[in-house]
């Protein structure tokens, strides 16, 4: 907004006084030449403003976009999309697996991979605990295993 009240206030004081040297001469040949200074000078003090209040606001892409998602077609965005929205599918169900067994987790990873026949494959499970469930890792082991057909990482935290 203040680059804006600049503009206009520069426009509206070089045509002022643009006005008042035109009125004070008379000649008109010397008229027609000052005329055209006087345009000129309009001129440059429209554009200077007008570069300076453009010249002055940005824009950043990269604080809202991920950088990795600026280049990607299509297909991969809705690739990573799936990839995502599995994951986070696949956590949530580690999760209530291990809740009806009365063994709650701190959180889970699921790192995923993509195969070339666009197949979803578990790369690693990795389950956080507390102390308290630290005599349960055998059972989230195998009841991970056998829901998930992978051997999980167990930490406890």
């Amino acid at each position: 907004m203040k680059e804006m009240f600049t503009v206009v206030s520069v426009v509206c004081s070089s045509a002022l006084i643009c006005t008042l040297v035109s009125t004070f001469i008379t000649d008109g040949s010397t008229k027609k030449i000052v005329n055209l200074v006087l345009g000129a000078f309009i001129i440059c003090c429209m554009i200077v403003p007008v570069k300076n209040a453009l010249g002055s606001a940005s824009v950043s892409i990269s604080e809202h976009t991920p950088p990795n998602q600026l280049t990607s077609t299509d297909d991969e965005a809705y690739s990573k999309a799936v990839l995502s929205q599995t994951k986070l599918n696949l956590e949530s169900t580690l999760s209530d697996l291990l809740l009806q067994n009365n063994i709650k987790i701190n959180r889970s990873e699921i790192i995923l991979s993509q195969t070339s026949q666009n197949s979803i494959i578990i790369s690693s499970i990795s389950i956080y605990i507390s102390n308290d469930y630290k005599p349960y890792i055998d059972t989230i082991i195998n009841i991970t295993y056998d829901n998930f057909g992978t051997k999980p990482n167990v930490m406890t935290e």
